[in-house]
């Protein structure tokens, strides 16, 4: 066989082998997994449950699927769906918690996903005008695809009311019109801290590793927040085991505050862990910060 042959069926076949998170490189994208339930007194006597990854193949996407990612993209989010992608049964569950959604995402191809509810309920005839009710909220939690863990990162709610004599009519407005607004609102907090993973922006950035909980989290914003040099903190992007953050974002922040930053988280004394620099990162321009729980004694 020539050299060139033997090389190309060498490719080919490692194509094959590899794991596909390893082929997914820079994905950057966002996987939405959102619940649908009609309760009771809505549409019948049945509670009824939608969710668009209930099949191992092609999506059925709901009327509120269909309205939330046309916002997302409408707002500049792309999203990943691979109706291909064989889903496994255990994860073919309406409500995934965090952690589920979290790798479900990453086998969908995402880096990101939002997974929560919409529930809409019927609250009866509204005296004294005789009309029908209508209330509908969602709720979604932003996690980092992979993410063992699943803590949550964002949250983004919506919540309406509808007051009207055609119930099955109010419902379709209101898929309509949350889908929208939750896309609306999450697609401006996903933009916000939009950014390639693991590539720092115009400034330093603050990479947390071993986030773990989502109160360590908040505990190193609150602390950032305390200094006078720092009025707000978001997190730029989202990686397994990684949160980046950006100190006052839309301005550029000078080098010593950054340092001075990382010499603040490194000195205070957290009640349940420890912050420390990570020598020798491989990422540019970004400070990484290691969390270390403290081990509970007895």
């Amino acid at each position: 066989m020539k050299r060139q042959v033997w090389w190309i069926y060498a490719a080919v076949l490692l194509s094959f082998v590899l794991p596909a998170p390893a082929q997914a490189q820079g994905r950057g994208q966002v996987v939405a997994l959102m619940t649908e339930v009609v309760e009771a007194g809505v549409l019948g006597d049945q509670a009824r449950v939608a969710f668009w990854w209930s099949e191992a193949g092609e999506p059925r996407w709901t009327a509120s699927d269909e309205a939330l990612n046309a916002a997302l993209q409408a707002r500049g989010v792309s999203l990943a769906t691979r109706p291909e992608q064989s889903i496994s049964r255990i994860y073919r569950r309406p409500a995934l918690s965090t952690a589920n959604a979290a790798q479900l995402g990453a086998l969908l191809g995402g880096e990101r996903v939002l997974v929560g509810q919409v529930t809409y309920r019927s609250i009866g005839p509204v005296w004294p005008l005789g009309l029908e009710g209508l209330v509908a909220s969602a709720e979604l939690e932003l996690v980092a695809a992979g993410s063992v863990e699943g803590v949550s990162l964002q949250r983004f709610a919506v919540t309406r009311h509808y007051y009207g004599d055609d119930v099955p009519a109010m419902l379709e407005s209101a898929r309509r019109e949350v889908g929208r607004a939750l896309g609306d609102v999450a697609g401006r907090g996903l933009r916000r801290v939009a950014g390639p993973v693991g590539i720092a922006g115009s400034e330093p950035l603050l990479a947390l590793r071993n986030t773990g909980k989502a109160a360590h989290l908040e505990r190193v914003r609150e602390r950032l927040l305390a200094l006078d040099e720092v009025h707000a903190v978001v997190e730029r992007w989202a990686s397994e085991g990684i949160i980046a953050l950006e100190i006052n974002p839309g301005e550029a922040t000078p080098p010593d505050v950054i340092e001075y930053a990382v010499r603040v988280l490194e000195g205070h004394s957290f009640d349940d862990f420890a912050v420390t620099s990570v020598a020798g990162s491989r990422m540019e321009g970004v400070h990484e910060l290691w969390i270390e729980p403290y081990e509970q004694g007895f």
